[in-house]
């Protein structure tokens, strides 16, 4: 009897847990997607120098005026952002030191926020392996990743965090041990994961102005692209792992479960 009320009990958890999900699993495509019509489906629009890369790379020939606080970096990301540029300055990547820089600029080559991330996270034994920035909110996200094992630092690495440049202030973070490498966003969330080797690997999806978790997904290799594209009106996340497999998730909109208080 203890036994089959155990089950029912773990039945009505995995439903629950599975229907407030927000990403729903839509097509394992496997290690085959490339050779065939299905390479297609995917790019890398969100990693320029390729998606195997930990840290993407995409510089323009532009010319950016020298600052103090840049000086000894170097330039890894310069993208146009909707109020003018957005560049990203670190250490050479051999470094043993880390330091990262980020630098908004108007289009006229005038800095407008020059923002050390190492400094505002009070963070110099993480790395930032990817940033952006969201022109619907004005805000800088980037994450603090753990450099090699997350055991060698106690586990705390790997954030994801949301800084308002006006107001000089981080809007949230989440917990250690949820982004690595890539994560990208879109009007209503952003989608990061964390994994490496033999530690645990998940995908996330986060509220954008929250930073509140609403999926948290099991994934047997590590995370090593992420792209959102739009299939028959319908929006999906393509996820692409270290093992080389493709999958697809639906991305609902569906509203959050509303949480319950207990009386006393």
């Amino acid at each position: 009897m203890k036994k089959t009320i155990f089950c029912l009990l773990a039945l009505v958890i995995a439903v629950t847990t599975a229907s407030a999900q927000r990403l729903i699993a839509y097509q394992n495509y496997g290690t085959s997607w490339k050779d065939n019509p299905l390479n297609e489906m995917v790019s890398t629009v969100n990693k320029p120098n390729g998606y195997i890369y930990r840290l993407r790379e995409e510089v323009h020939r532009r010319l950016f005026p020298a600052l103090k606080e840049t000086e000894g970096l170097e330039l890894y990301i310069s993208e146009q952002i909707d109020i003018g540029w957005l560049t990203f300055y670190r250490l050479p990547a051999g470094d043993e030191k880390y330091d990262f820089v980020v630098v908004i600029w108007d289009n006229n080559n005038k800095p407008l926020h020059i923002v050390n991330l190492c400094d505002v996270t009070l963070n110099r034994y993480c790395e930032v392996q990817d940033v952006r920035w969201d022109a619907d909110t004005h805000h800088l996200l980037f994450n603090m990743a753990c450099p090699s094992y997350a055991e060698m630092i106690d586990y705390k690495g790997s954030k994801l965090y949301c800084y308002d440049v006006e107001k000089q202030r981080i809007v949230w973070e989440t917990d250690y041990l949820v982004s690595n490498d890539i994560f990208i966003l879109n009007d209503k969330y952003v989608f990061c994961s964390y994994g490496f080797t033999s530690e645990k690997k998940f995908l996330y999806m986060l509220d954008k102005f929250t930073g509140e978790v609403y999926s948290k997904i099991p994934m047997v290799y590590k995370v090593e692209y992420l792209e959102l594209k739009k299939v028959n009106g319908r929006e999906l996340l393509y996820v692409v792992d270290y093992n080389d497999a493709l999958y697809a998730f639906t991305v609902s909109n569906k509203p959050a479960p509303k949480k319950t208080t207990k009386r006393k």
